[in-house]
């Protein structure tokens, strides 16, 4: 159960600028972008942040006589609850960022976060 989440820290930041180039964005279109961007980058940095902590803590505990897994297993909850709103955020931004492009361009993207995010939603 708690392996799942640390794939994140592992997991290297999309390469938006590769995106950016892809997309050929008009300027109203930049900076929904940006903000799109700048938002997932924050979840995501967050997020391995957090997962490094958890990992350090996981550490801790297993060296400990009687490990206390619900006590892991809440504080990775907590985490994830702490994330949530600004995954949300991103997926909003990227929401509205699909609002402006054109089908060539969601499509683009669509296949950009299938092959930055694909192992993560198997």
């Amino acid at each position: 159960m708690l392996a799942l989440p640390f794939t994140a820290v592992a997991m290297e930041m999309p390469d938006f600028e590769r995106l950016e180039l892809q997309l050929r964005l008009k300027p109203v279109q930049k900076a929904q972008f940006d903000r799109a961007a700048g938002a997932s980058k924050r979840a995501l940095l967050s997020s391995a942040l957090a997962m490094m902590e958890m990992k350090n803590r996981l550490q801790e505990e297993l060296l400990r006589s009687r490990p206390d897994f619900a006590g892991l297993l809440a504080a990775q909850e907590a985490v994830v609850e702490m994330n949530r709103p600004l995954f949300r955020e991103a997926a909003d931004e990227w929401s509205r960022l699909y609002a402006v492009l054109d089908d060539g361009q969601v499509a683009t993207a669509k296949r950009f976060l299938q092959e930055q995010f694909g192992g993560l939603l198997k």
